[in-house]
């Protein structure tokens, strides 16, 4: 049941406000150029869904939205804060990939990067926490290195933090952890307090150390034992380290070793099972013998949904749609067990893939991010992943407890839950199958993004959020125009603002509408390079407004 919620803000305009007017022609060349913004079929034109929307408000809720300075707390995660973080219900995974489902969103509305670095922040901060990777003492308590998490072996968790921190570096252009570090604070009962200092560098330096070393360029997760799925996170780390460090170490050339070895080992090549298994899952480090029997369909969909972003370049590569295909063909689809709630899923693929918690859920979690980098057309396989998801587990929330759903995740009754809705999430940012799409995360890894902030393009900066939520912020460089669009969370009537930073070298702007009107707003210079617009909703029957702003 909605509860309109109506706040009347009564604010004095600022003084010293802009005027902008706007005339005929101005009209018609705004509508133009709205036109040409949304003909092409990428994501970043199209606004987001309610749906994803209420997926990412869950996401922030599970990150920064309950953090206040240093402190952190863990609501949504009890299901993972409780277990042992040794098995795939381990913190590490849904968290580390919220963390790159931010990433997509920045891209997704590409001149709007605000909320998502917020999370992506956050996720860095909460995966620092020893909550997360205090389970070290099971696996090296006896190791010269104990307790450092990740100067030996451990990939399970360091690769996963490397991709973190580089990704914030190319998002926010903030290299805080690189230049003033971060410490690993290692404090539990019965061992002397240490605190182990490293900076993004130095955890790069670490795993790349231990992959030259060993002929494969694998390392280890669990003592001795080299997993495939583990191997795509440092790699992508690597990848974008050297492009935001201009290439200053050349971390990524280690990547070429391990690519060599995937193409000639890693393939499952055991009759029975090769038509419905692509790779195989794990070796020991010392003899490089793989353990049999036990590939499954998370396996490959893990593998394949991050691999083709640091071992292709410009095309996804048949290495990778070959997979795919085995996993679109794959004869462990099955239909929702409830009929009465159609959909389809992978199984995880018989007692191996149970046992290795690379169940049902994950596995199919995975599959949309995979056939988008592969297939320019949507299957019906993506089509009935989605509405076995829907159909079987999505959930509204209130996470505020005022009675409005404002939240939307993926409930599985399992430990599982804040995992696939980030993977779904993911794949519903990517946007609807097609070539653009298809190198979407690939740009995401080969993209200094921060950089197009300081010298040619603008962004929207501190909106109030959640209260407005950004559904599209576009520039268009070719008719230098930003395209913004804003709803409520929530019915309400509101005064709002929102700032526009641009570099004032090359822009200076023309004018600005809002909803093809020059009315309904008040602009502020604040500084030389930063404007603020005040607008209000006076309505709880128009919760949704657009604003062109053109620059010269």
């Amino acid at each position: 049941m909605k509860i309109f919620i109506q706040f009347l803000i009564f604010l004095n305009f600022l003084s010293g406000s802009l005027c902008v007017s706007i005339n005929y022609d101005q009209k018609n060349s705004f509508d133009e150029i709205k036109r040409n913004l949304l003909n092409n079929n990428n994501a970043t034109k199209q606004l987001l869904s309610e749906k994803e929307l209420k997926l990412i408000r869950f996401i922030s809720y599970l990150t920064y939205m309950q953090t206040t300075g240093t402190n952190l707390t863990w609501k949504g995660w009890e299901k993972n804060y409780d277990g042992s973080q040794l098995d795939l219900d381990a913190i590490r995974y849904p968290l580390a990939h919220i963390g790159y489902t931010a990433a997509a969103l920045a891209h997704r509305t590409p001149n709007y990067r605000e909320l998502a670095i917020k999370i992506l922040k956050d996720t860095i901060e909460r995966m620092l926490k020893i909550e997360v990777w205090g389970y070290i003492d099971h696996y090296w308590k006896k190791a010269a290195t104990f307790p450092d998490p990740v100067s030996y072996e451990n990939i399970m968790y360091s690769g996963h933090l490397l991709q973190l921190l580089t990704l914030y570096e190319s998002i926010s252009g903030d290299f805080r952890y690189d230049t003033d570090g971060f410490d690993f604070l290692w404090n539990k009962t019965d061992y002397p307090i240490t605190k182990i200092h490293y900076t993004t560098t130095k955890l790069a330096y670490a795993i790349y150390d231990q992959m030259n070393e060993e002929s494969s360029a694998g390392v280890s997760c669990e003592p001795g034992w080299i997993y495939t799925i583990c191997q795509n996170h440092p790699h992508l780390g690597f990848r974008l380290y050297d492009l935001v460090h201009n290439n200053s170490r050349k971390f990524s050339q280690i990547s070429s070793k391990w690519k060599e070895y995937l193409k000639t080992h890693a393939l499952e090549d055991i009759p029975l099972y090769k038509k419905d298994r692509y790779f195989k899952m794990l070796y020991q480090r010392e003899t490089h013998i793989w353990v049999p029997f036990f590939a499954s369909t998370g396996n490959d969909g893990w593998n394949l949904a991050w691999m083709s972003s640091w071992f292709d370049y410009n095309e996804t590569s048949n290495f990778i749609c070959d997979g795919w295909k085995i996993m679109y063909n794959n004869q462990y689809w099955k239909p929702s067990e409830n009929s009465t709630l159609p959909g389809c899923f992978l199984d995880s693929g018989g007692y191996i893939g149970v046992r290795m918690q690379l169940n049902s859920w994950v596995a199919t979690s995975f599959y949309p991010v995979v056939e988008k980098q592969c297939s320019i057309e949507a299957t019906e396989k993506l089509n009935c992943t989605y509405s076995w998801f829907e159909n079987n587990f999505g959930t509204l929330l209130d996470t505020d407890n005022d009675h409005y759903f404002e939240s939307y995740y993926y409930e599985t009754n399992t430990f599982y839950s804040n995992w696939v809705t980030s993977n779904i999430l993911l794949s519903l940012l990517m946007g609807e199958n097609g070539y653009n799409t298809r190198s979407f995360l690939r740009t995401i890894y080969n993209s200094k993004f921060y950089e197009k902030f300081l010298n040619n393009e603008p962004e929207v900066l501190l909106v109030e959020y959640p209260s407005i939520r950004v559904t599209r912020a576009q520039y268009d460089s070719s008719t230098k125009s930003l395209l913004i669009n804003f709803n409520t969370e929530k019915p309400m009537i509101l005064s709002t603002i929102f700032q526009i930073k641009y570099p004032n070298s090359l822009l200076s702007i023309s004018n600005i509408t809002r909803d093809n009107y020059s009315d309904g707003f008040t602009v502020n210079q604040i500084s030389n390079v930063i404007i603020e617009i005040q607008y209000t909703y006076n309505t709880i029957d128009k919760q949704e407004t657009e604003f062109n702003i053109l620059f010269h």
